[in-house]
């Protein structure tokens, strides 16, 4: 297996191994290399260097780090794997820094707090604002859901503001403030209290005799050191490593109003633009729908935004027409998952006429389908079944049917045919708004849908007032 592309974090490994990391777990890099960083930032490592120039950029770091011997170790193999094709995944995420930096700083800035505090979204998930790893944590700084609301962050079905760079910075900012007052300073219970939780970090000291740095860090979990491992990493890279040839990513996206509740799906098929490609402008919508007046902007790329404002009114109308061919196809799939009708895009309806002799039993037999299920398409009350009386059977396509040879391809028909009375006086039925022949049909034991379109020498579009002959068996 090859070595994997970026070995984050305690998860590399769950024993970390001198000379061994072909046993890896998934990280949170990995996901956001694959699916954040290839899509999202353009550097053409083509014209960089690798491995990148060294340069002294008095970048400010953690110093308990230094205390911590096994961390250099680690370090090494950080770097054969962040530096491996290309440098592609160090330029990548440095770039992804250099564009939320201005973000966390801010942030930081307004609490008292050190710059350095914003290596830990860079470690935790390498800058992705809608990066969603472990348990209910999200966000480039991965907040828990409880610390997130906490801070005055908005979460529901619709958004999730843990995924925005700016709120989730001032919520971070303010629940590393706490814990910089509740650990009197103390950077490594601080990050490690941030990285997993209060009690955890309060447990683990509870265990020690005497705590120092090396004591406290050799208690923690191999998953946990590996943060801290990683975090030793980028502290040294950023202060050592020149990457001023990294662009950042400019500003491609513009921001767009609306009145009305906007479908990403249905902007993605009027707008011909990819659904991931409006998380990426908009990863605060977690629910994929645009709620007007709700404090939250809604972004689209400077080429397309243009067009949707000049072509807003046609893009009510195609999402209206969309919705209601969407409600058409749920009312329809209720209504065939009601009356037991099969998927009609892997079975064929077609027409049995019973024959002398015939019982609902041998009709079942021989086409492979159940009594009740003859029933329930047909409208049965009862296993009664008069001679010359039409039933509808569903069989799968390509399946080979007993039918009579005459009726073996004899499709209900979708076109109007001429009337074919029934037997008796008929009973004149109105149509009503919302119905269908299914429908008119139940209400006449006996009679199916297929019934009263041969009566009536019509198909199965009726509408409202329309006047119908319904011949009771």
């Amino acid at each position: 297996m090859k070595y994997i592309i970026l070995i984050v974090f305690g998860l590399f490994l769950q024993q970390i191994k001198a000379q061994d990391f072909k046993e890896s777990r998934i990280t949170p890099i990995e996901q956001a290399n694959s699916k954040f960083y290839n899509r999202y930032f353009t550097t053409s490592v083509n014209t960089l260097n690798c491995p990148p120039k060294l340069a002294k950029n008095n970048h400010p770091t953690f110093a308990f780090l230094d205390s911590i011997p096994q961390l250099l170790e680690n370090e090494k193999k950080f770097l054969i794997a962040i530096t491996d094709e290309n440098c592609n995944s160090f330029y990548q995420i440095s770039q992804s820094y250099q564009y939320a930096n201005p973000f966390y700083q801010k942030a930081l800035s307004r609490k008292g707090l050190s710059k350095k505090y914003s290596l830990l979204p860079l470690t935790m998930s390498a800058n992705t604002p809608n990066l969603k790893y472990l348990g209910d944590k999200a966000g480039a700084w991965q907040l828990s859901f409880v610390t997130a609301r906490k801070y005055g962050l908005e979460i529901n079905q619709w958004f999730d503001e843990r995924n925005n760079l700016e709120a989730s910075s001032t919520a971070a900012s303010a629940y590393l403030a706490f814990l910089t007052d509740y650990y009197l300073n103390n950077e490594v219970l601080i990050i490690t209290a941030f990285y997993t939780s209060i009690p955890y970090v309060n447990k683990t000291i509870s265990n020690l005799d005497t705590v120092n740095t090396i004591n406290f860090y050799n208690t923690l979990t191999p998953e946990i050191q590996g943060y801290f491992s990683y975090l030793k990493a980028w502290s040294n890279w950023l202060d050592n490593f020149d990457v001023s040839e990294i662009q950042s990513t400019p500003k491609t996206h513009t921001e767009v109003f609306s009145n009305d509740t906007l479908s990403f799906q249905v902007i993605s098929e009027f707008m011909d633009i990819q659904i991931t490609e409006l998380h990426r402008l908009n990863p605060i919508f977690v629910g994929e729908t645009v709620i007007p007046n709700s404090n939250h902007s809604f972004y689209l790329p400077k080429e397309k935004a243009a067009i949707f404002n000049s072509k807003y009114e046609e893009f009510l109308t195609f999402q209206k027409e969309e919705q209601e061919r969407k409600a058409k196809e749920l009312a329809e799939l209720k209504k065939r998952m009601e009356s037991g009708i099969p998927d009609l895009t892997k079975h064929q309806a077609l027409t049995y006429t019973v024959r002398s002799g015939d019982v609902l039993g041998k009709i079942a037999a021989k086409n492979n389908v159940k009594v009740s299920q003859i029933k329930q398409w047909n409208n049965l009350h009862s296993d009664r079944i008069n001679l010359g009386q039409k039933l509808v059977l569903y069989v799968p396509k390509g399946t080979k049917t007993t039918l009579p040879k005459e009726m073996s391809n004899n499709k209900i028909s979708t076109q109007p045919t001429k009337a074919q009375p029934g037997v008796g006086t008929p009973e004149v039925y109105t149509v009503k708004n919302g119905e269908s022949l299914w429908l008119i049909a139940k209400k006449f034991p006996g009679v199916s849908a297929e019934n009263i379109m041969e009566w009536n020498g019509c198909t199965e579009k009726i509408s409202p007032g329309m006047t119908l002959k319904i011949y009771k068996p």
